[in-house]
């Protein structure tokens, strides 16, 4: 995947790291959301050579703070490199225990957007946070960064982790060529047979307005088994899909997959 990765490129695409972190090539430009290794959420799975593999990395975009997104290993290990970082202020004190020099990093606010190597990146605030009653201000979550990306006049939206499908407390952006969506169906419902959420995530994805969505964040190999969306989850999100909106095109991608773009 990363030879692939490295090699000169016309087309747009896309690889996936892990469950839902990306690595691009668009525009000629090579960039990454959410990199992150298998060993860092495995510790049993091989190490990779960070700073040879992705030395050709332009820019770094991050999400927010959980582990399965925030690869701190990996930051320490490409911290030497030319590459600008695009981090949300909530993730500044963990990502500033690796080393990693401030002048490298861009601090995104909300729907300023950014310009870097001729691709436009409009951050946003995420949905990241589910109502809960049990803590203090009635929302269980954390904070989290989405973003627009517009390359080779086509429009990508990242909403990323999200957990509260409520399209209507997201900036409208319009129709979109292309959505990332990732799969969360309910806490702790994966092996009911119709996910409490199911609705609503489908309802979320073409609130949006895409033409395509990618279905990710499947085979999360770090959760419990109730936590755990795979393809028999992906199945009837697809299905619903279709049959609301025949049109639309939907695919999942895997771990070391590459989706053109």
């Amino acid at each position: 995947m990363v030879s692939e990765w490295q090699r000169p490129e016309e087309s747009d695409r896309a690889w996936l790291l892990y469950s839902a972190n990306y690595l691009f090539c668009t525009q000629g430009i090579r960039w990454a959301l959410d990199p992150l290794t298998l060993h860092w959420r495995i510790p049993k799975a091989p190490q990779m050579d960070t700073a040879q593999d992705l030395r050709h990395l332009s820019f770094i975009i991050l999400t927010h703070c959980h582990a399965d997104h925030l690869d701190l290993d990996l930051v320490h290990n490409l911290r030497v490199l030319p590459i600008l970082w695009v981090i949300p202020e909530p993730l500044l004190a963990e990502v500033a225990k690796t080393g990693l020099s401030r002048a490298k990093i861009i601090v995104p606010k909300a729907m300023e957007p950014l310009e870097l190597e001729g691709i436009k990146i409009t951050p946003f605030d995420g949905l990241h946070w589910e109502v809960d009653s049990t803590y203090p201000d009635g929302r269980r979550g954390v904070p989290a960064t989405g973003y627009l990306v517009e390359f080779s006049g086509k429009r990508w939206l990242f909403p990323g982790d999200t957990r509260t499908f409520d399209a209507s407390q997201l900036p409208s952006f319009g129709p979109v060529d292309g959505l990332f969506a990732h799969l969360w169906l309910g806490r702790g419902c994966a092996l009911n047979e119709k996910p409490p959420l199911l609705d609503a995530f489908c309802s979320f994805c073409l609130e949006l307005q895409p033409k395509r969505i990618i279905v990710t964040h499947l085979e999360e190999f770090g959760r419990t088994i109730d936590e755990y969306w795979d393809k028999e989850h992906f199945q009837p999100v697809r299905r619903q899909i279709l049959e609301r909106a025949p049109e639309r095109i939907i695919e999942s991608a895997y771990l070391g997959e590459r989706v053109d773009l």
